[in-house]
């Protein structure tokens, strides 16, 4: 599967993390080096209820962090350990939908 980002086209990958050592810490990741996104196949794993969605929010969450990357965003954050605030972007990945509806109902799209 592919995505465009601001014109830059990301190659979007499911893994189980026995495949890629990433995987083993982290639900998925952007890799804007490679424009490359992975997520984390965790249908297998007993502690989640509910993985469609948290597959989706996961993916939303990578391809943030791709917009930001391609958007010159990718070093200047506080969060220097990671590239980017991690909060943030999980607060846009989470909101996302929310934000969606809210812009369809008033026509601001």
């Amino acid at each position: 599967m592919m995505v465009s980002v601001l014109g830059t086209e990301y190659t979007i990958e499911y893994k189980d993390s026995h495949t890629d050592p990433i995987l083993e810490w982290n639900d998925g990741y952007c890799d804007s080096s490679q424009k490359l996104i992975v997520i984390a196949n965790i249908e297998k794993r007993s502690e989640v209820k509910n993985p469609e969605k948290i597959k989706k929010r996961i993916l939303r969450h990578e391809i943030i962090h791709a917009f930001m990357s391609e958007s010159g965003l990718e070093d200047d954050w506080e969060h220097k350990e990671f590239g980017q605030e991690e909060t943030v972007v999980d607060w846009f990945a989470i909101q996302f939908p929310k934000l969606l509806e809210a812009f369809k109902e008033v026509n601001a799209l």
